[in-house]
């Protein structure tokens, strides 16, 4: 028994041994205060690349361990962008990463040019590569039009002197891609249609940014000011463009949440069947690309509620999308090229109210066609009219 008791002695001396050695190899290989748990080094814009015309400050957010030294350079744009409100020639600044949030400011003079201009900020940690930033800052006049006639999901243009049509570009993998076009009337605060591309190159696994703002290219005094609250009564800030279809990067989701973007929503539909709508949209998605457009209609007895700051705002009576793709999904063609035997589309419906936690049903689908009579655009100007006249809900999983 003695021989044993020494044995199992000796095993469990050695086995605290091991362990100490693991924690103090874990310890000397510690370099920071967060026990040893490193943070990816990573940088974005905190809303967007694109600013107004106006002189004011952009935020980029520096995530990284705490103790990592950063150092950032204005390398293009020096004569109108500096790291101080003060000092107009500071072009170069450093710090090391603390603790919280860690911001760089970026601060830029008005643009009194009839052109846009981009300025380039260059930020390293270490001996890493640099991330080189775009900030673009619009002229007083520019409006950033969609390409009308050349992307397959902006309707066609259509004269209202209340209307302001936009496009949002955001960058992905250092090439600049068209985020959504918006057809913004300014009577109603919020757009009347959202046109977009779901494609694979838009998702990724960034989180939701929650960044409420105001877009920057229509004049803040004709949107509704939810960024700080939601609209009042039961009214949820409704994505037109979901949050969820835009998580390649932090920029493309970050402009989702502007004021541009949303609509006063009943909580219950925006959480609800019209949520389960938006994925089963995205469950669509293919190769050759889903189009889509997302609307909102004020039709006869439209009534009101406030924004965040009280001021009165429109309540839309009907919400809608018209969706457009190739049937095998994988052509390789552009939607003009393709014949009508090529292509699916199907229009849906929306009353504004709540339909309680289902599915959608099939009572809200209809044609593309319909909805183009119900609202007055013309939507996929590209395609045939015998394409817009469908509308098969198995053909998109909807029983």
């Amino acid at each position: 028994m003695n021989l044993i008791h020494k044995y199992y002695t000796l095993a469990f001396k050695s086995f605290i041994y091991i362990v100490l050695l693991v924690s103090l190899y874990a310890c000397s290989n510690d370099d920071s205060n967060d026990g040893g748990l490193s943070q990816p080094c990573d940088a974005y814009w905190k809303i967007s690349s694109t600013v107004k015309s106006a002189s004011g400050s952009s935020a980029i957010i520096i995530t990284s361990t705490p103790g990592t030294i950063w150092n950032a350079e204005i390398t293009e744009g020096t004569t109108w962008c500096s790291f101080s409100s003060n000092d107009q020639t500071l072009f170069s600044k450093s710090g090391e990463v603390k603790d919280g949030l860690n911001v760089l400011y970026v601060y830029y003079n008005r643009n009194t040019g009839k052109e846009q201009r981009i300025a380039k900020i260059t930020l390293q940690f270490a001996d890493q590569e640099a991330k080189v930033f775009d900030l673009v800052q619009l002229s007083e006049s520019q409006q950033n039009l969609p390409a009308f006639n050349l992307w397959a999901e902006v309707p066609s243009f259509k004269e209202d002197a209340n209307y302001q049509y936009a496009t949002h570009y955001a960058l992905l993998n250092n090439k600049t891609i068209r985020n959504y076009s918006i057809c913004f009337d300014k009577t109603k605060k919020a757009a009347l249609w959202v046109a977009y591309p779901i494609h694979a190159a838009y998702s990724g696994s960034i989180k939701r940014t929650d960044r409420w703002a105001f877009d920057p290219i229509i004049p803040q005094n004709y949107q509704a000011d939810c960024t700080l609250r939601s609209y009042g009564g039961p009214y949820d800030r409704g994505h037109q463009l979901p949050s969820a279809d835009r998580d390649a990067t932090d920029e493309m989701n970050a402009q989702t949440f502007y004021m541009s973007n949303m609509t006063p929503q009943l909580n219950r539909l925006n959480q609800d069947m019209w949520a389960k709508l938006e994925s089963k949209v995205r469950t669509n998605h293919c190769s050759d690309t889903l189009y889509v457009v997302t609307g909102a209609y004020f039709g006869t007895g439209a009534t009101t509620t406030t924004d965040g700051t009280g001021k009165t705002v429109p309540l839309p009576t009907h919400y809608f999308k018209v969706l457009l793709r190739t049937k095998s999904g994988k052509t390789g063609k552009n939607i003009k090229d393709c014949s009508a035997d090529e292509l699916i589309s199907i229009g849906f419906w929306v009353e504004h109210k709540s339909y309680g936690n289902i599915e959608p049903p099939k009572s809200i689908c209809t044609s593309v066609a319909d909805i183009e009579k119900k609202t007055g655009f013309t939507f996929f100007p590209q395609v045939s009219n015998s394409v817009k006249q469908q509308n098969n809900p198995t053909q998109w999983g909807i029983n």
